[in-house]
């Protein structure tokens, strides 16, 4: 069974056997000879508002899935954890003691794989308004424990107009500058005007990027860590219609820049922070 629609993506090939082959005007055929729900015109030809309930019911799934995978592996990994550390004050042998580190630094990597997944899956979920900067920046401390490294901020009073998820970008931000900066002791966020808009400065006295991984550090999979990190907080700012560099000098410290348009900060009833 074949129909006609007019589709300009590339192929898409769906569970329900429904599959779209590139051109213009496509064919989109029903390998399995019915409709599997996806409601069709009185010609046959699939409409918009088909397509549309076949993508928000593919993207139910996926969220389903998805929440229910990474609460039923957390469950799990909970018991792993807590014997892993009943274990970690039982066993006296160096050996065995040194594969149980092994084993909870492993757990732990997968725990914040999962967290990073779920503040990911998210991205998009909830609407932009405007939230007051400072505010963000403290929420962004709070979720990460600095340890002896002092964190100094001087944003002002200003306002973005971001959804709440720019705080764990922030955040994501901080933990790296401790996590990777070797030598880390301060952590500095402010703000300066750069042409129309804005650029908010995340730096640290830490060790900094070589020049060859400045922007490599933003892919996903990239690091000594879990690799999410850097390109979750991007992949957030990106939705908000922001941009982040790191500029900073390697051997003196990282220096991430959030390019943020004039539209859309604010300080106090100005519609921008010039």
């Amino acid at each position: 069974m074949y129909r006609k629609a007019i589709i300009t993506n590339e192929r898409i090939k769906r569970n329900s056997g429904v599959e779209m082959d590139p051109g213009s005007p496509h064919e989109i055929r029903d390998n399995h000879k019915t409709s599997q729900g996806i409601g069709t015109a009185a010609d046959g030809e699939l409409t918009i508002g088909s397509l549309k309930q076949a993508l928000e019911l593919a993207e139910k799934k996926l969220q389903i899935v998805g929440s229910v995978t990474r609460h039923d592996i957390l469950n799990q990994l909970t018991a792993i954890m807590g014997y892993n550390e009943l274990l970690s004050t039982i066993v006296k042998d160096e050996q065995q003691l040194h594969f149980l580190e092994v084993e909870r630094r492993a757990s732990d990597k997968i725990r914040r794989i999962i967290a990073y997944s779920r503040v990911y899956q998210n991205i998009g979920d909830d609407p932009a308004r405007w939230l007051n900067l400072d505010t963000l920046v403290r929420f962004a401390r709070d979720e990460v424990n600095p340890g002896a490294v002092a964190i100094r901020t001087d944003v002002g009073t200003c306002s973005v107009y971001t959804d709440f998820l720019f705080s764990k970008a922030l955040s994501y931000l901080i933990d790296n500058a401790i996590r990777h900066g070797g030598h880390t002791t301060e952590i500095r966020i402010s703000v300066r005007s750069e042409g129309e808009g804005v650029v908010l400065l995340v730096e640290d006295n830490g060790c900094g990027v070589v020049a060859e991984e400045k922007e490599k550090i933003f892919e996903r999979g990239f690091g000594k860590q879990t690799g999410w990190g850097l390109f979750v907080a991007r992949e957030i700012l990106t939705a908000n219609g922001m941009t982040i560099q790191e500029n900073g000098r390697a051997g003196t410290g990282a220096c991430f820049e959030i390019r943020i348009p004039a539209h859309k900060i604010r300080a106090g009833t100005d519609p921008a922070l010039h």
